[in-house]
């Protein structure tokens, strides 16, 4: 925290101060990883916030809990050992030593996540130990006291890590919100609720849950909006752009956004993760709108929208050969439904086909009484990924005298990332 400048009024030529405020965020692991993902040390779409939020008025640092970093770095050091028999077979087939050991592996994971801290200008949060009230602390946690998980086993140890760090750098800040934010980004709701309760005297301190609600609030301060004139058109916005599946009046339905974003990203929405041969896309979720930005009276928004996605593999069971008596069954009797199981040759095979699979069928002979045919069972997904692809509507309305918002565009649609996981 030594690196962050403390005076917020450097002396300009003419003797004034000018003031330049700052916004200091401490992210959390669940908003900062993908989490079943330990190849980055973030996610794209916080790497390209933090690398294109630079801005004349406003100074913006960025903050991880250290407890956040030893997580992401155990994540990813395990993900690296995973590889230590393709190593091995690799050394064996080249009769060559790689020099590629343990030791070396994890060097090189510590390696490259300082380099992307330093790129990316995060800085550590170390947390100061004999600050922390530990008898309250423990309590929390014997008692599952937020952020503390209630259940059987106690849960909560490095969220309440993550707090005392995200406290302990609001008490270093400077305390009037138009020279200083402090803002934790947590999806967590334990999290959430045990900083709340700590921060009801600091109007400069808040907690968001997502990217978006950062990006939204970073976008209110630089455009010197004001956050009271955005907070009261945000809701208008929300209820402008979509309320339910029922509202077909709203700019979601008659403009659609869902026929349109299926044309423009068709292949976006049928990339599958690697080792996956199907794809399942589901429900949609449409969050509430965000300000982007304000040009004279044009307010611009950005609408999150995320498909649920999952992913895996398909098998098949190995064909049976089962023998009837040939001319005793009859061909309506064993027509397939649903993918069920049939009995290959009975019907024509473009008819009872469930994929490109062949469908064949073995005669033992014409000379005997019975018919042998191969029986395939229907095919079995077995889900192996699930995530969101998300992506953003770029909207803009125009702001009437008395604070109504009318004559909504599109003006842009834009695909934000896929962010899936393996399963358990």
């Amino acid at each position: 925290m030594s690196d962050v400048p403390t005076d917020l009024h450097p002396e300009t030529k003419k003797g004034h101060r000018a003031r330049k405020s700052q916004l200091r965020v401490v992210f959390d692991s669940d908003t900062l990883f993908v989490v079943g993902s330990a190849s980055d040390l973030v996610r794209q779409e916080v790497a390209n916030l933090i690398s294109d939020a630079r801005y004349p008025d406003l100074d913006i640092f960025w903050y991880l809990p250290e407890i956040g970093r030893h997580e992401r770095q155990y994540q990813m050091q395990a993900e690296a050992l995973k590889f230590r028999s393709a190593i091995d077979k690799i050394e064996r087939l080249l009769g060559h030593n790689l020099a590629l050991t343990d030791e070396v592996l994890l060097q090189h994971v510590k390696t490259r996540i300082e380099e992307k801290e330093k790129e990316l200008r995060l800085q550590e949060i170390k947390l100061e130990h004999g600050l922390v009230d530990w008898p309250k602390l423990i309590h929390a946690a014997a008692y599952r006291n937020p952020p503390f998980e209630a259940g059987s086993k106690e849960k909560g140890f490095r969220d309440a890590l993550v707090a005392e760090s995200f406290l302990q750098l609001l008490a270093t800040s400077p305390k009037t919100p138009s020279l200083c934010r402090v803002v934790l980004v947590t999806a967590d709701n334990l999290l959430t609720q045990a900083v709340k309760e700590r921060i009801t005297d600091s109007p400069n301190a808040s907690v968001l849950a997502t990217v978006e609600e950062l990006k939204g609030l970073i976008n209110t301060i630089v455009s010197n909006a004001g956050e009271e004139f955005i907070a009261q058109l945000k809701p208008k916005a929300a209820k402008l752009f979509f309320v339910s599946s029922d509202e077909k009046e709203t700019v979601f339905y008659k403009e659609k956004i869902d026929d349109r974003l299926e044309e423009k990203f068709k292949s976006e929405l049928q990339a599958k993760p690697e080792g996956t041969s199907y794809r399942k896309n589901g429900t949609w979720l449409i969050d509430k709108p965000n300000f982007s930005r304000k040009e004279g009276r044009r307010i611009f928004w950005t609408s999150r929208i995320e498909i649920e996605m999952e992913a895996g593999t398909i098998r098949y069971e190995e064909p049976k050969n089962v023998t009837y008596l040939a001319g005793l069954l009859e061909p309506q009797v064993i027509a397939p439904t649903q993918r069920s199981g049939y009995l290959a040759g009975l019907l024509e095979p473009q008819v009872i086909a469930p994929t490109e699979r062949s469908v064949s069928y073995n005669v033992i002979t014409q000379k005997l009484p019975t018919v042998t045919y191969k029986l395939y069972e229907s095919e079995k997904t077995v889900m192996s990924h699930k995530g969101r692809d998300k992506f953003e509507v770029l909207w803009s309305t125009e702001v009437t005298m008395s604070k109504e918002l009318k004559k909504p565009i599109i003006e842009d649609l834009v695909h934000v990332e896929l962010s899936c996981q393996p399963i358990s």
